[in-house]
């Protein structure tokens, strides 16, 4: 039996889960994370354990195989190949252009009803312009230490694009999917639901889409295939990226910071040095955001796309949570 171990963001979580079915295939899995919610769900996942679970390392087999297979650290950094692309390569296995998927249960399913009801309209966008933080227990919050700006849509555009869009269509609410200690938090026109963030994909369900960036929302929608608009910076869709959505961006110059820049040395692989990409002067303007989430809301309500909220085919019982075992349909 194989423990595969994560490191990163609520996203790279995620997308890892587009690798399960494959995973799966060569054996048991089981799942070792800062985020075991992620995987705690999923039908083919035997097992997901905190990495800070008291005592877990007692607990495990001593000849099970723990595996841990870091995509920051290969050939993805020069930025040639999906995140995913490169990740199943190191795994011994063969990505074909697989979705994430994520997988609910009863009890998060009536948690997100709930907050469901604090949004003031019935219809619905979210949006995430900036990120880069882990989430944290929404009773607990710690100081913001803003991360990954160079993927953010700069506030103040955000700003702007907030005003146009809630003119633009009065009957439609704006939700933040921002903590409550960020900046982009403070954003007017909109409400942020400071709720846990295992419950965002099912409210992605009872959307009309979203606008995201880089970062963890546009990972959960394709995990309940709903599309949205992602704006790209620094980062491109033919590393994080999915084609369920409309991307988007001012650049085809996408490039992750080279690996060496994180431990001091500010040279390219090429000797050049590395200067960090102006995001106002890159940034997607305004204008062009609400022509494609126009497009987007019209393509959703011709095809009366909006999947609605509905309980997962989870086997739990109602009352599931953290021990939780069951596995679904």
């Amino acid at each position: 039996m194989a423990i595969y171990m994560i490191n990163g963001g609520v996203g790279k979580h995620i997308a890892f889960t587009a690798l399960i079915d494959k995973l799966a295939e060569k054996g048991d899995v089981q799942m070792m994370t800062a985020y075991p919610d992620v995987f705690r769900h999923h039908p083919k996942v035997k097992a997901s354990y905190s990495h800070e679970e008291p005592g877990l390392y007692d607990r495990v087999p001593r000849d099970t195989d723990i595996i841990f297979r870091e995509p920051y650290y290969s050939p993805f950094v020069f930025a040639k190949t999906h995140l995913l692309h490169e990740w199943a390569k190191l795994l011994g296995i063969e990505y074909e252009g697989e979705l994430p998927q994520w997988h609910s249960c009863k009890k998060w399913y009536r948690e997100a009803k709930e907050v469901i009801k604090k949004i003031p309209k019935k219809k619905f966008i979210l949006v995430q312009f900036g990120g880069g933080q882990s989430p944290y227990d929404v009773n607990q919050p710690r100081i913001f230490i803003p991360q990954g700006q160079r993927r953010a849509y700069p506030l103040n555009m955000a700003q702007d694009f907030i005003n146009q869009f809630t003119k633009a269509h009065p009957d439609i609410a704006v939700v933040n999917y921002s903590m409550v200690n960020e900046e982009y938090s403070h954003l007017g026109g909109c409400c942020v639901l400071n709720t846990a963030y295992w419950l965002y994909p099912e409210l992605l369900k009872a959307s009309m889409g979203f606008i995201g960036i880089d970062s963890s929302l546009q990972h959960m929608a394709a995990g309940v295939g709903v599309s949205g608009v992602v704006i790209w910076g620094a980062t491109g869709p033919e590393q994080f990226g999915y084609p369920i959505h409309g991307n988007i961006s001012n650049t085809t110059n996408h490039h992750m910071r080279p690996l060496c820049a994180r431990f001091g040395d500010n040279k390219n692989a090429d000797g050049s040095m590395w200067v960090d990409r102006d995001i106002l002067s890159t940034a997607v303007s305004v204008d062009k955001l609400m022509e494609v989430t126009d497009a987007m809301l019209d393509m959703k309500l011709d095809k009366e796309e909006t999947k609605g909220i509905a309980e997962d085919d989870c086997d739990c019982d109602d009352d599931c949570g953290e021990d939780c075992k069951c596995k679904g349909a």
